[in-house]
């Protein structure tokens, strides 16, 4: 005879609320959802202008139409003006992005490794990056006439004060700790930057030299703007005299577009060097 056990009776299982809660978007699929949207909103945008410049209700002279700034894109970007206007363009913001970025970097190095230094030259950082440089432009001019180097100089200023500031925060914001104990092991002078300040101060800087590439764009498209022979913002200026409203928006998204390439260009390069933080 066989004798069966007896279970213990269990209560029925009852839904948990945290079971039945939503549960949140994936990071992938919150990256599509805002993608969706930016690009709704821009197609909004583009839909309004178009409607508005076609009814009357703003003057295409003065404002442009999407679909002719579409037309004008392709028409200037890859026109022998259009590529001569760009290359001298970005060829003065190469320069003065080179240019600027490393003596501004070696300043704001020499100005947070040395309390001496910094004593002494940190306090005229502010005032003369104060300056507005657009008011230093017409002597620029008169220094080095209508060729790149007034261009470049003009951004130099520019990139130099940002790049020094940024450089001298990311050294001084070093871990004290780290540094003393990189002393005692005995790491000084150029093993010690080498080592221990530049590792640290990598992120920081490139978050500068992102900034400054835009600055660096900024000033020579405004120098060109007053005056130069050649370049994007001497065609702004001359399209915009002559109302060809449509062009001038042409030059403005490829300026953007150009910016938006090299800012990933950037991060790319900021992800390759800073796995070891990983």
């Amino acid at each position: 005879m066989t004798t069966v056990e007896a279970r213990p009776a269990t209560a029925p299982e009852v839904p948990s609320a945290v079971d039945d809660a939503p549960k949140p978007p994936s990071r992938a699929g919150r990256r599509i959802a805002v993608l969706v949207i930016q690009v709704a909103v821009i197609a909004l945008v583009l839909g309004v202008w178009e409607w508005a410049s076609r009814t009357g209700v703003i003057d295409p002279l003065l404002f442009g139409r999407p679909s002719e700034v579409w037309t004008a894109f392709f028409e200037y970007v890859p026109s022998p003006e259009g590529l001569e206007s760009l290359t001298a363009t970005f060829t003065a913001v190469g320069l003065s992005f080179v240019i600027g970025s490393v003596l501004g970097t070696l300043a704001g190095f020499i100005l947070g490794l040395s309390s001496w230094a910094n004593d002494i030259f940190g306090p005229f950082l502010v005032p003369l990056n104060s300056i507005p440089r657009i008011a230093l432009a017409p002597m620029f001019i008169a220094w080095f006439g209508l060729t790149m180097n007034a261009k470049v100089v003009l951004a130099v200023t520019i990139v130099f004060f940002i790049l020094a500031e940024n450089a001298r925060s990311a050294v001084q914001s070093v871990d004290e700790d780290l540094m003393t104990m990189a002393r005692v092991v005995g790491l000084k002078g150029p093993a010690l930057v080498w080592k221990v300040v530049l590792p640290s101060a990598v992120p920081t800087m490139f978050a500068g030299l992102r900034l400054t590439f835009t600055y660096s764009l900024l000033g020579v498209i405004a120098s060109e703007m007053i005056a130069a022979t050649s370049g994007l913002g001497q065609d702004i200026v001359l399209f915009s005299s002559g109302y060809q409203i449509n062009t001038v928006f042409a030059i403005i998204i490829e300026l953007v577009i150009i910016a938006i390439a090299v800012n990933f260009v950037f991060q790319f390069a900021e992800r390759r060097l800073l796995r070891w933080k990983d």
